[in-house]
């Protein structure tokens, strides 16, 4: 149907059309509504969260070493890997991120992250509380941290959405799972403004981000000022007037640095390319996984490339899958060689462009979990310790001392450990080369020194953007905090 033979009717049809092949939603209401004037040492946040639960005993707080022999003692197992140096003496790491460790002298660890909560067998309640700050039940829907910091401090750049979630598929599991995932990475309460903007591939671009191949530009601006003239002369609501700010939106960002962020394979060397990409040995890992793997890569990539661009807070997740990556309950110190081969490079890669274009001191770069690992479940207390059948506390309370571990294949940490792990900052306001936090060398390795909660880790991240512990928006005829009741405490000691 050629344009000059619209009706009215079907002309505002078309333009619904638009803006749903625009596919952004209004999620590219950029609004800052409520927000006022802070500053930080940091301007910008890349949330590296790596699903799973990652054991901290072969990765940031490293234990003794303890090679496998066959009928060991669960107790005896506090390490599958050697420790390396790294450059910020005398923090360690475990063997495999020799990379990372070139950037530990722009690094805090806080290895002393505790929570009372018991998480047992479920990972998404823990992922939950791990991007709110809140224990289900709340009796509403809380924001994520990206969400808060979206709506605190509002947009770097007007044409750029202020919170982009690269990465991942909707949570793979069963429908409650796929819904607790859309919510503990959405806005909440705060409403679609405050949403995600969502890229699953960084590879495929966004196709929605042109205009169709029968339109050109300035048809389009034709169509979107006709489309306007026509909502203003019937009377605009609040809903329309909303709805017409999506569209302008999306419209900026067909022609906003976003759009060339996403060229990253074009424009970057091969040699960049090569280093943000998976080192894959194992032929076990040659599966859909590889492309999960290859996915993280670009999306980290990406990140540097949209934080370049005037992004606030981008969040990069490795693909969750049960039993997979760091969900490990088999096979864990095997495993656990080749995961660190699919992020120490790329990871590292990304501190190191930061880095180089001097981006570093005005990009916190935050790396989490939702839990550690610990050994597995005491067999006298007749539990399976095999995938999704922990009983809530059971990995916390034993130390292994009647566990034996008879085969390879047990060799690993493979229960959940919701007590304690260790979140890495690196970067802007961040007081590299500190250590924040001491858990004891032997089973259960509880903490021992400065134990710190959720909130006061969610309030150092938001110190070092300027936005206060007690920061709140109402909802209810009540103020609802950026913090658990507004009483996280920022780690001082960790910040610049």
């Amino acid at each position: 149907m050629k344009a000059s033979s619209f009706t009215r009717r079907e002309f505002l049809q078309s333009g619904a059309k638009l803006a749903a092949g625009l596919a952004l939603g209004s999620r590219l209401a950029f609004a800052a509504d409520g927000a006022k004037i802070f500053k930080g040492r940091a301007d910008a946040v890349i949330m590296i969260y790596l699903p799973g639960g990652v054991a901290q005993q072969d990765t940031w707080d490293p234990k003794a070493h303890t090679p496998f022999t066959p009928g060991m003692k669960g107790s005896d197992l506090l390490s599958t890997c050697r420790t390396i140096c790294t450059a910020a003496d005398p923090i360690s790491l475990g063997e495999g991120m020799e990379q990372i460790a070139n950037f530990m002298d722009h690094a805090a660890l806080i290895r002393s992250l505790q929570t009372s909560a018991r998480f047992g067998a479920s990972h998404v309640k823990a992922q939950f509380y791990a991007m709110t700050g809140y224990l289900e039940p709340v009796g509403l829907k809380p924001p994520s941290i990206g969400s808060v910091v979206a709506r605190s401090l509002g947009p770097r750049d007007p044409n750029v959405p202020p919170y982009i979630y690269i990465g991942a598929d909707a949570n793979p599991g069963s429908n409650v799972d796929k819904q607790k995932a859309a919510e503990f990475t959405g806005p909440g309460f705060y409403g679609s403004a405050y949403a995600p903007f969502r890229v699953t591939d960084p590879a495929q671009g966004l196709e929605t981000l042109s205009a169709l191949a029968t339109v050109g530009r300035e048809r389009l601006d034709r169509r979107l000022a006709y489309l306007s003239e026509l909502s203003r002369s019937a009377g605009q609501d609040d809903a329309t007037a909303h709805y017409l700010k999506v569209i302008a939106d999306a419209r900026r960002m067909m022609d906003s640095p976003v759009k060339k962020a996403f060229a990253f394979a074009q424009e970057e060397s091969a040699e960049t390319l090569k280093a943000y990409e998976p080192r894959v040995a194992s032929a076990a890992l040659r599966d859909k996984s590889y492309d999960y793997y290859t996915r993280f890569g670009h999306g980290l990539l990406l990140a540097r490339r949209l934080v370049e661009s005037g992004a606030r807070f981008v969040q990069v997740e490795l693909q969750y899958g049960p039993f997979k990556g760091f969900d490990m309950h088999e096979d864990g110190a095997a495993r656990m060689v080749e995961m660190k081969k699919q992020i120490d490079g790329p990871i590292a890669q990304l501190l190191r462009d930061l880095k180089q274009r001097g981006l570093l001191e005005r990009t916190l770069v935050v790396i989490e979990s939702e839990f550690g690992r610990t050994i597995a479940t005491d067999p006298d207390r007749q539990i399976d310790g095999k995938a999704g059948t922990e009983v809530i506390g059971s990995t916390e309370e034993h130390d292994g001392t009647r566990l034996v571990i008879a085969n390879e294949k047990q060799y690993g940490l493979h229960g959940h450990f919701s007590t304690n792990h260790t979140v890495a900052l690196f970067g802007g306001a961040i007081r590299g080369g500190t250590v924040f936090g001491k858990t004891a060398d032997r089973h259960p390795m509880l903490p021992v020194e400065n134990p710190v909660g959720l909130p006061d880790i969610h309030a150092t991240i938001y110190q070092a953007l300027g936005i206060p512990a007690d920061h709140s928006f109402v909802t209810e005829d009540r103020p609802f905090y950026v913090t658990k009741d507004g009483k996280g405490k920022a780690i001082q000691t960790v910040l610049a």
